[in-house]
């Protein structure tokens, strides 16, 4: 095993605003988590310092003027023609710096494809990375850049011949679908909550992909309310068969952590416990991996699931070295191991029945569209 965690400190110089959600700063906390319990202590680990990306490299995915508009606003300044691109909207603010703050998520995504590419690593995660919103000329949903198109067309443009993409972010990853709706060299799977309950309104069952991606684009929206049992019990009945029939030459997991009952903008009931079966899940699917954080807005919480993950990502079992020290419980835990860990959470017998019966029809409603076309139950 090679393992790449791909960080830098300079996320922390920019903010989208004081009352945004989305906290760059989390990487930092993530990486001084990974240091505390001994997770770069191992020769096959390296923590990768990137640079920013080229402004050509946007152009693989997004449109000139989209670009130029973007740029016209690294300086923080706004007029109302942004509107048009998604720029200068409450979850896309123009803030000083965000041209470069996107060529630097977009950079950190592509050191990580290309250590997976030349073979120098097996398996990455860079955490601000997973932009599964941004469109072809627009900002949207937090994300200014699609990082995750561009890394996948990298990948495809290296001999790469099938990408398996997974997404359990709550929200769907309506960007990246849409970038690969009608081809069969990506599959897409994601597992989010109902559009019909939250931005961005996509991800129906039936949004199965068209002409020879029809099959390809696999989607299991999830109702309020959805735990652990319920999300756990669905991922293993859709993503491990069509894992194993694809036969992905690398898995590019966009593995939000917004899913989380104490999120503040979602109303999944998870706790990082279902959680790490699914890492372990997607761990045990393909030798090769690139992860991208994504959301979560519960910043503790992110951070301990991504430590979490990191570790399941590398086989590794945290130990706290630093277990009973003054301000050990910085992170909301610190008594000892096991705190890395939420406590179990259920929901309630009558919520559980209709969860139960919703999440049935949309399984079954994949095994009937989109399991014959990989072979699987024929």
């Amino acid at each position: 095993m090679k393992s790449v965690f791909v960080y830098t400190s300079a996320f922390d110089t920019y903010s989208l605003g004081t009352d945004h959600p989305f906290k760059p700063y989390k990487a930092t906390m993530v990486h001084e988590l990974c240091y505390r319990y001994g997770l770069f202590d191992h020769p096959w680990i390296r923590v990768f310092e990137p640079n920013p990306a080229a402004g050509e490299d946007l152009a693989e995915f997004h449109s000139p003027e989209y670009i130029d508009a973007l740029k016209s606003c690294n300086g923080g300044h706004f007029d109302f023609t942004m509107l048009h691109y998604g720029l200068g909207t409450g979850d896309n603010p123009v803030f000083k710096g965000v041209y470069d703050f996107s060529l630097l998520v977009l950079g950190a995504t592509l050191a990580g494809t290309r250590f997976i590419i030349t073979g120098e690593a097996d398996t990455v995660f860079s955490p601000v990375g997973g932009l599964h919103h941004g469109g072809y000329g627009h900002a949207e949903g937090f994300c200014y850049v699609n990082d995750i198109v561009i890394a996948i067309r990298r990948l495809l443009a290296n001999g790469y011949k099938r990408v398996l993409y997974v997404d359990i972010d709550a929200h769907h990853g309506n960007g990246v679908q849409d970038a690969f709706y009608d081809t069969d060299r990506v599959l897409f799977l994601s597992l989010h909550q109902n559009g019909e309950t939250l931005y961005p309104g996509t991800g129906f069952e039936n949004e199965i992909g068209e002409g020879k991606g029809r099959g390809y684009t696999v989607n299991l929206p999830l109702p309020e309310y959805t735990d652990d049992e319920v999300y756990v019990r669905a991922f293993r009945e859709i993503f491990p068969p069509l894992a194993r029939a694809y036969r992905p030459d690398c898995v590019v997991a966009q593995i939000g952590l917004d899913t989380l009952k104490r999120d503040p903008l979602t109303n999944l009931r998870l706790t990082n416990n279902g959680y790490c079966t699914v890492m372990e899940e997607i761990r045990r699917s393909c030798p090769k991996i690139l992860a991208l954080g994504g959301g979560g807005y519960s910043v503790p919480d992110v951070v301990r699931g991504w430590t979490l993950a990191w570790a399941i990502l590398n086989g590794i079992k945290p130990v706290d070295r630093f277990l009973g020290s003054v301000g050990s419980g910085v992170y909301g835990h610190g008594q000892a191991m096991e705190d890395l860990y939420d406590q179990p959470h259920r929901v309630s017998d009558a919520l559980r029945k209709s969860v139960d019966i919703y999440v049935d029809n949309k399984i079954a409603y994949i095994k009937a569209h989109v399991f014959p076309v990989h072979g699987i139950g024929a």
